[in-house]
């Protein structure tokens, strides 16, 4: 199964991967992250990757000077390394990455490493940036089925991904 959940800033894609995730954790391996807001008095300030396994935080960017860049936003490409280095390792009946966008396309290891996933023939769930364009997206689109996520499906792609996976088993 692969599948890539887009839509709107926040219409639900990051509670999407963590609903699967939950309702499938006991079942299967799952490895992956999702990629949160950080935000500090209701502003935005940056933004946090958690790896689902284990729960641990790495910063992926934050408001402020430094590069590179993706508008307001310094982009920690060292912490980005540190994720994709274990996506090859990943030993899992079901891989989630939560997303594929324009910071995370700023390490060419995270780019790699999503090529050949995407690539290979694991179960993946990922959500990509709706409008952004890139050769990786474009590759994606092609080869996953993409589910555009809004108010009204969003409780249902849920529900259906996760049945469809189920029924795999």
């Amino acid at each position: 199964m692969k599948v890539a959940i887009t839509g709107r800033p926040g219409i639900g894609k990051t509670t999407a991967c963590l609903k699967i995730y939950e309702a499938l954790k006991d079942k299967y391996t799952i490895r992956g992250f999702v990629t949160k807001e950080i935000r500090r008095n209701r502003e935005r300030i940056g933004f946090e990757i958690i790896e689902l396994e284990s729960g641990r935080k790495l910063k992926l960017a934050e408001k402020g000077e430094g590069y590179p860049r993706v508008g307001k936003y310094r982009v920690f490409v060292k912490n980005l390394d540190e994720i994709a280095r274990k996506i090859p390792e990943y030993q899992a009946d079901l891989i989630i990455i939560d997303e594929v966008g324009p910071m995370e396309l700023k390490s060419s290891l995270f780019v790699k490493n999503i090529e050949m996933l995407i690539r290979s023939d694991r179960n993946v769930i990922l959500t990509i940036h709706y409008k952004l364009r890139h050769p990786l997206l474009d590759e994606i689109r092609s080869l996953f089925e993409v589910i555009r996520l809004d108010l009204n499906n969003r409780d249902r792609v849920v529900e259906d991904v996760v049945r469809r996976l189920d029924k795999r088993r």
